[in-house]
C-alpha cells in the first residue's frame, strides 16, 4: 500500500463531511481554542500549557472515532470477499492508523506526566484506548458497557486487587516483554476489526447500516420507532406498542370536537410522532427498570449494596438521567417540523382551534409535556443527590428552565429544517450551563444566590418569547414560512 491509497483511505471521513451544515465542527474547534486560550490566560503557568495539551488528545481520539467508522463503512462485504487487496488495504491502513495514533497520543501523554508514569505504561495505555475506540465503531454496546462500568469500578477494585498485583508482578519482571507481547494482541484485535466478507460479516455490516440510518434520522431531528433499531430492540418494546394503542382506541372512542382538550389531545398524537409523551414515558420507564435489575443484579450476586454504586456513579447517573428525562421535550419543535406535511389536513377537523388560540394551544402542549417530564427528572435528580450528598444533580434540572424557555417557544411556522447541530445544541447548552452554576456553587456561592438570577432569566424568556409566539402567523403547518 501506497500513500497515494492510505490517503484515500484516512481521508475519506473529511471528504464525506456534510459541507450544508459546517457550524457544528466550527463550535467544537471555537469551544477547543477557546478553552486553550482561557487555560494559558488564568491558569497557573506550571498547569497552564497542559490543558491545550490534554485537549489536543482529545482532539486526535475524536478524529480517530471518525476515521474508525470509516474504515468499517467501507469494509463493504461484497469488496471484501470479490475485490483483490481492499480487506488488505484497509487493514494496513488500519494498523498504520493505530500506530499513529497510539505514538501520538502517548508523546503528548508523556509532554504531561513525563516524570510521574513510565513511557510504556502511557504506550499501553495510550493503545488500549485507541484499540476500544476502533472497536466500539464495530459494537456500538462497548460504549453501553462502558457506562455501567463506570459506577461500578470503585466497588469491584477492591476484588480485582489480586489480578491488578499479578498482572503488576508480571510486568516488573518482564516490562518491555510484556509490552511488546500486549501490542501484538491490540493489533490483532485492531486487523480482526474489519471482517473478510462472510456470512458473519455481513450480519454485522447489515447492522451496522441500520445504526448509522439512525443516527442520520436523529441528526435530521427524526426520531426513530423501535423497529429502526433492529429486531431485538423492536420485541423489546413491542408490549409498550400494545399499550399505546389501546390508549390511542380508548382517546379516539371518548373523543368530543367541542373540547379543545380532546381535539388537541388526538391532535398531538400526529404532531408530536415518536415524541410523544406517552412513547417517551414508557421507553424512559423502560430503560430505567432495566438499569435498576441489572445493578439489583449485581448487588444481588457480589453482596454489596445499591447505595455503593449510586455513591461511585453519581455523576455519571445524573447526566444520564438529565439527558433521558429533559432532552426528548427539546426536541418537540424538531417533531412539529417532521409531521408537516399532516398539520394541513389537522387544521380542517372539526373543532380545531385558529389563529392564536391555535398557537397557544400547541406552545402549552409542548410547555406542558416537558413540565411534567422536568417535575420527574427533578425528583429523581433530588433523590440522588440527597442519596449520594452531591450538589450536582440540583444544577442540571435548574439549568433546564432557561434552556426550555428558549427551545419551547420557538414560533412554529418559521421553524427550519432540523440539522445535527440544532438537535444537540440544546442538551450541551444543558450540561454547559449546569457545569458553570455548579462551578460557581463550588467556589462558594450560596444556593440561592446561584437559583434566583437562573429562575428570573428563565421567566423573563418565557413571558418575552410567549407574547411573540401567540402574535406570530398561525403555527400549523410548521415550517412554511422557514
Amino acid at each position: 500500500m501506497n500513500a497515494a491509497q492510505f490517503s484515500q483511505i484516512m481521508l475519506a471521513p473529511w471528504r464525506q463531511r456534510d459541507r450544508s451544515a459546517p457550524w457544528g465542527r466550527r463550535l467544537i474547534a471555537a469551544l477547543a481554542v477557546i478553552a486553550m486560550v482561557a487555560s494559558l490566560i488564568w491558569l497557573p503557568p506550571a498547569a497552564a500549557w497542559r490543558v491545550p495539551v490534554g485537549i489536543v488528545i482529545v482532539v486526535v481520539h475524536g478524529l480517530w472515532i471518525a476515521v474508525g467508522a470509516s474504515l468499517l463503512e467501507q469494509n463493504h462485504p461484497h469488496a471484501a470477499h470479490g475485490v483483490p487487496g481492499h480487506l488488505r488495504a484497509l487493514r494496513r491502513a488500519a494498523l498504520l492508523g493505530w500506530a499513529l495514533c497510539s505514538g501520538l497520543t502517548t508523546l503528548l501523554a508523556w509532554l504531561i506526566v513525563p516524570d510521574i508514569v513510565h513511557w510504556g505504561v502511557l504506550l499501553l495505555g495510550n493503545s488500549l484506548v485507541v484499540t476500544f475506540l476502533l472497536w466500539t465503531a464495530r459494537l456500538w454496546w462497548l460504549w453501553l458497557l462502558l457506562a455501567f462500568q463506570s459506577p461500578l469500578a470503585g466497588v469491584f477494585a477492591g476484588k480485582l486487587t489480586p489480578l491488578w498485583n499479578a498482572l503488576a508482578a508480571l510486568w516488573q519482571a518482564n516490562p518491555h516483554g510484556m509490552l511488546l507481547l500486549a501490542l501484538l494482541v491490540q493489533a490483532w484485535l485492531v486487523t480482526t476489526a474489519l471482517g473478510d466478507g462472510g456470512t458473519k460479516h455481513q450480519a454485522l455490516y447489515a447492522r451496522q447500516a441500520q445504526r448509522r440510518n439512525v443516527m442520520r434520522m436523529m441528526s435530521e431531528g427524526r426520531q426513530p420507532t423501535a423497529a429502526s433499531w433492529g429486531r431485538p430492540i423492536e420485541w423489546l418494546f413491542s408490549p409498550l406498542m400494545h399499550l399505546f394503542s389501546a390508549w390511542q382506541r380508548r382517546l379516539l372512542a371518548g373523543a368530543d370536537n367541542t373540547r379543545q382538550r380532546s381535539v388537541m389531545a388526538r391532535a398531538e398524537i400526529v404532531l408530536h410522532g415518536q415524541q410523544h409523551w406517552l412513547k417517551q414515558l414508557m421507553a424512559v420507564g423502560t430503560i430505567a427498570t432495566l438499569t435498576l435489575l441489572s445493578f439489583s443484579a449485581v448487588c444481588f450476586i457480589y453482596d454489596i449494596s445499591l447505595a455503593t454504586i449510586f455513591q461511585h456513579g453519581a455523576i455519571g447517573m445524573s447526566i444520564g438521567l438529565a439527558s433521558a428525562g429533559l432532552s426528548p421535550g427539546f426536541a418537540l419543535p424538531a417533531s412539529l417540523w417532521q409531521s408537516r406535511r399532516e398539520q394541513a389536513l389537522l387544521r380542517l377537523l372539526p373543532g380545531m382551534p385558529q389563529g392564536t388560540t391555535l398557537n397557544r394551544a400547541v406552545a402549552a402542549r409542548q410547555l406542558r409535556d416537558f413540565g411534567f417530564s422536568w417535575a420527574f427528572t427533578s425528583l429523581a435528580l433530588l433523590a440522588l443527590a440527597k442519596g449520594t450528598d452531591n450538589s450536582l444533580p440540583l444544577y442540571l434540572p435548574l439549568a433546564a428552565l432557561p434552556v426550555a424557555a428558549l427551545a419551547l417557544t420557538r414560533r412554529p411556522a418559521t421553524l427550519r429544517a432540523p440539522t445535527a447541530l440544532a438537535g444537540v445544541l440544546p442538551s450541551l447548552a444543558l450540561l454547559a450551563l449546569a457545569g458553570l452554576l455548579y462551578l460557581l456553587h463550588q467556589l462558594g456561592t450560596p444556593p440561592w444566590a446561584v437559583a434566583t438570577p437562573v429562575c428570573a432569566v428563565a421567566v423573563t424568556l418565557l413571558a418575552w418569547r410567549w407574547r411573540r409566539l401567540v402574535a406570530a402567523p398561525t403555527a400549523l403547518p410548521a415550517g412554511r414560512l422557514g
